[in-house]
């Protein structure tokens, strides 16, 4: 007997409770994600003077590596992919591509050989992450969306502090104690990579797939529709102009405190951990509960606020002074917590059809990823010749990102299976 396509599912069938077992293992993608980045921002000043590379060959790698342009090429790719073919086909194949990277800079014996394996790790993490988003949110059940895709950015900031944390315990071992940190980046992908053979595919996504209309509609060119053009360069914009700041911080920050505010390896790597500590808690703790429960506007503008006054610590106080970078720290990590990112992520699963939901995604982390490599091969030029002004420029693009987002936030819809 023929088997008919499954009906579209309503709010009412969607799953009461958050299926934890997926979720997890569709989080495991941020962990790897952001682990790969700090692990690769801890080890820089170390590979710098082991390999000899100069700035500009530092900032190259920054633009390269798993924190830029490959990242983006793979979420373009994966991104597309991942609506065509299903989440699944995407997430259980990519790790092992990102294994094969890892397993090239635990065994790195010069600059290229390390250019090469973290270009490898991008690419595959880049195709991970879109997907993963969009199966947390196409599965969470719609009172606690927000809150789900809050638990996607509680592994972000996981995986940064056990690696930190890794990397502050080997910090004597120089370039070895990095070697050791990528190397349970590896063991971490391969056992999500072995549990995630069983994940079933996105119901969501199966329904889109069964309706024809939503197939045709599922067109490249659908996105320049105004309907999804404006949320599309809002979304970009205030993501982008956000990560002037999350995004250098997050794999130049040991570097800076290193090389221009003169503090040590383990130091850099500390308040490194500490950072990222204490974005998981306010994740956690802050942004979490409220998500789904308050004026998201509101939420949005506050925190914002607070972005801006951490800024401004780094253009009136010196970064060698400790109590001036701790106080920046804290108070920029509790209001990021429940900022543009975090809010991003949720943008991404709500403004977009099914059928274009990972694409979307994989267009602006390409678009802002490329621009962000971009900038990081000026940022050790820029932090060398005066500090002040790139603090200012980190200052003015938090401030933009939180204007826009404020201002042009747009309304969330009920139900991800109505999305059109």
């Amino acid at each position: 007997m023929p088997t008919s396509p499954l009906p579209a599912q309503s709010v009412d069938d969607r799953p009461s409770r958050l299926p934890v077992r997926r979720t997890v293992l569709a989080c495991m993608a941020d962990y790897i994600d952001a682990g790969s980045i700090v692990a690769a921002s801890s080890g820089l000043a170390l590979w710098s003077a082991e390999f000899g590379m100069s700035k500009s060959t530092v900032g190259l790698l920054g633009a390269l590596g798993t924190n830029a342009a490959s990242y983006a090429v793979g979420a373009l790719i994966g991104g597309r992919l991942g609506d065509v073919f299903g989440r699944k086909r995407i997430y259980q194949y990519d790790l092992l591509i990102y294994v094969l990277g890892g397993l090239l800079v635990v065994a790195a014996f010069n600059s290229a050989s390390l250019f090469i394996g973290l270009i490898i790790m991008g690419l595959a993490v880049g195709a991970d992450v879109p997907t993963s988003w969009a199966l947390v949110g196409e599965i969470a059940p719609e009172r606690a969306r927000g809150r789900a895709i809050g638990l996607t950015s509680l592994f972000w900031n996981l995986g940064p502090v056990v690696s930190l944390l890794l990397a502050l315990a080997v910090a004597d071992l120089g370039v070895l104690g990095i070697r050791i940190v990528f190397g349970q980046l590896v063991v971490v992908a391969l056992v999500t990579w072995f549990l995630r053979r069983r994940m079933g595919e996105s119901e969501i996504w199966v329904d889109a797939q069964a309706d024809r209309a939503q197939v045709s509609a599922a067109r490249l060119r659908a996105l320049l529709r105004p309907d999804l053009a404006k949320p599309l360069v809002f979304v970009f914009l205030v993501h982008l102009l956000g990560s002037v700041a999350a995004g250098t911080f997050g794999f130049f920050l040991p570097y800076i405190l290193k090389t221009v505010g003169g503090h040590g390896q383990a130091a850099s790597v500390g308040l490194n951990a500490l950072n990222f500590t204490l974005l998981g808690l306010g994740v956690a703790f802050v942004f979490m509960p409220l998500i789904d429960r308050v004026n998201r506007r509101r939420f949005y503008g506050i925190a914002g606020v607070f972005s801006v006054l951490a800024a401004l610590i780094l253009i009136v106080f010196p970064v060698t002074s400790t109590g001036a970078i701790v106080a920046f720290i804290v108070i920029n990590a509790i209001a990021s917590s429940c900022g543009q990112e975090q809010f991003y992520r949720v943008w991404c699963q709500e403004l977009f059809p099914t059928m274009l939901r990972s694409t979307a995604q994989g267009v602006i982390i390409f678009a802002q990823k490329m621009l962000l490599a971009g900038w990081s091969l000026l940022v050790p030029l820029i932090v060398a010749r005066s500090f002040t002004t790139f603090a200012w420029i980190l200052a003015i693009a938090t401030f933009l990102s939180v204007l826009i987002g404020t201002v042009y936030m747009p309304r969330r819809p009920q139900s991800l299976a109505t999305v059109r």
